[in-house]
C-alpha cells in the first residue's frame, strides 16, 4: 500500500503546466482539505492518472476561463457503494470545474487505460447532463475508480471519486 500525496501531485501538475504552456494561462484556484491530501492506494496508478488528467485539463482549458480544483473527503455517495460493489470507509473526491474545460468520455477512457484501468460502463440519466463512468483495474478487479462528468449552466464539473478502505491519521 502506497500513500499518495494528492496535494503534492496537484501542485506538481500545475507547476509543470505553468512551465510548458506558451501564452496566456487560465487562473487556477486550488482547495485541498488537509484530511484528503494523503490517500492510501495499491500502486502508482492513482498518482499517474491524476497527474496526466490535470496536465491535460490545464493545457486544453480556455485561457480566459477560471479553473477550480478541489480535493475533499465524503463519507457516503448516496448508494454508490452498493451499486459498484465496494464498501469503503469513505471516498476522496477530486473535483475540477470550470467554463473552459474540454473533457470528453473518450479522453478519460484513454487516460485510465494508460494506467491499467478499463471502462466497465458509462451511465447517464435521460434528460440529464451528468454521466458516471466506472473504471476497474485490469489485474485487480476489486480496485475501482469512479469518474463523473456533469455539465450545468455552462460549467463542466469533473469528479474523480476514490474509495478509501483504511483511515489515515491526521498529522498533529
Amino acid at each position: 500500500m502506497e500513500q499518495v500525496n494528492l496535494g503534492l501531485v496537484i501542485e506538481q501538475a500545475i507547476a509543470k503546466f505553468s512551465q510548458n504552456r506558451i501564452g496566456d494561462k487560465p487562473p487556477v484556484f486550488v482547495t485541498i482539505s488537509p484530511a484528503s491530501a494523503s490517500i492510501p492506494w495499491q500502486d502508482r496508478s492513482l498518482k499517474e492518472f491524476v497527474r496526466m488528467f490535470l496536465y491535460e485539463v490545464l493545457l486544453t482549458n480556455d485561457p480566459d476561463a477560471t479553473l477550480e480544483i478541489a480535493l475533499r473527503r465524503k463519507l457516503d455517495l448516496k448508494g454508490l457503494n452498493a451499486f459498484i460493489g465496494v464498501h469503503p470507509v469513505c471516498w476522496a473526491q477530486l473535483r475540477v470545474s470550470g467554463r473552459g474545460l474540454r473533457v470528453m468520455e473518450r479522453l478519460i477512457e484513454e487516460l485510465f487505460a494508460e494506467v491499467g484501468y478499463r471502462c466497465e460502463e458509462w451511465l447517464g440519466v435521460e434528460d440529464s447532463a451528468a454521466r458516471l463512468g466506472i473504471f476497474g483495474n485490469k489485474n485487480r478487479p476489486e480496485l475501482k475508480m469512479v469518474f463523473c462528468l456533469d455539465s450545468s449552466r455552462n460549467i463542466l464539473k469533473c469528479d474523480l471519486h476514490l474509495p478509501i478502505f483504511e483511515m489515515i491519521p491526521l498529522p498533529a
